[in-house]
């Protein structure tokens, strides 16, 4: 099932048919929200070495998170963004010694609060921004995570600042697509190494209120950062899925333009109104020091 959906993604950015939308900013007083919920679940891990492998005494780990953003259209060229992450998380072990008794956590808490701001650097040939984001660790554990009331770990404890440049392209095609990437650097404050992220997606319209897209998501980590004892951390995950957007929807089913004529009801470029519902399922497919989870993430966004 895997390979299958890691060559029906592969093939999606071979044929032309690839899309991303990260670069475009809001128009000025833009004002743009969504609310996305993830559930993940995992028997496996990446270890320090990059293989994977069982998780300890035939272990089971399973939660979810919700993280709603809200971004804003300081003028046409700057936007600011804001967010915030809530996690539950539960770990059971099935194998272990009758001797020892069973053992099963669960932790939750509000994790991060995250602030930051895009400026639109080039609009031909292709939309080029920058990006910078602060990730702000909300103290939520102060006790060594051996103590059974912190565990399971839900983050990596840590302060980080991001740098981004994004780059994305729009084609008008019979079959509209779109694509781009992103990449930058993060300093982590402690815990674990700096890391380089990465994060490309891609999809097509095959109808006009039906968007069909992948993307991979991910971070390598750099050693000898972060101070001693500091973990390098990374991963890559792929995500697949459908976004329904419901004002276009509307406009087929009724004849009628919710968007009052202004003819960019779409929410990857960000030019006007839009309402839309993602649908992704996802899956860790390569990484180092991080549980090998699977995911199914439901995302609601709007725009005014």
């Amino acid at each position: 099932m895997r390979k299958t959906l890691l060559l029906a993604v592969i093939a999606c950015f071979i044929l032309p048919q690839i899309a991303f939308g990260g670069a475009w900013t809001l128009p000025k007083h833009g004002l743009w929200g969504e609310y996305a919920v993830k559930w993940n679940w995992a028997d496996d891990d990446f270890n320090g070495s990059a293989k994977r492998v069982d998780k300890t005494r035939d272990a089971k780990t399973w939660g979810w998170s919700m993280n709603p953003k809200v971004e804003f259209g300081l003028t046409d060229k700057i936007t600011l963004m804001g967010g915030l992450e809530y996690k539950e998380a539960s770990y059971k072990e099935y194998a272990r010694p009758v001797a020892w008794g069973p053992y099963s956590v669960k932790n939750h808490a509000l994790t991060s609060i995250d602030g930051g701001v895009k400026v639109k650097l080039v609009d031909k040939p292709l939309v080029v921004s920058g990006q910078f984001k602060g990730i702000f660790y909300t103290e939520y554990q102060d006790k060594a995570l051996e103590d059974v009331a912190e565990a399971p770990e839900l983050g990596d404890r840590t302060n980080a600042y991001e740098v981004r440049v994004l780059a994305s392209k729009k084609w008008e095609t019979e079959i509209p697509f779109y694509l781009g990437a992103e990449t930058g650097y993060r300093y982590n404050e402690k815990n674990i190494h700096d890391q380089v992220p990465f994060f490309v997606e891609a999809g097509f319209w095959p109808l006009s209120w039906l968007l069909v897209k992948s993307e991979v998501d991910g971070f390598f980590g750099i050693p000898s950062t972060s101070g001693k004892g500091a973990v390098r951390k990374e991963y890559a995950i792929v995500r697949v899925g459908p976004s329904i957007e419901l004002l276009e929807l509307f406009d087929v089913l009724t004849g009628r333009s919710y968007s009052e004529g202004d003819g960019s009801v779409n929410s990857v470029t960000r030019g006007g109104r839009s309402l839309s519902i993602d649908v992704q399922y996802g899956f860790w497919f390569w990484g180092r020091n991080v549980s090998a989870d699977q995911e199914v993430v439901l995302k609601i966004a709007g725009q005014y």
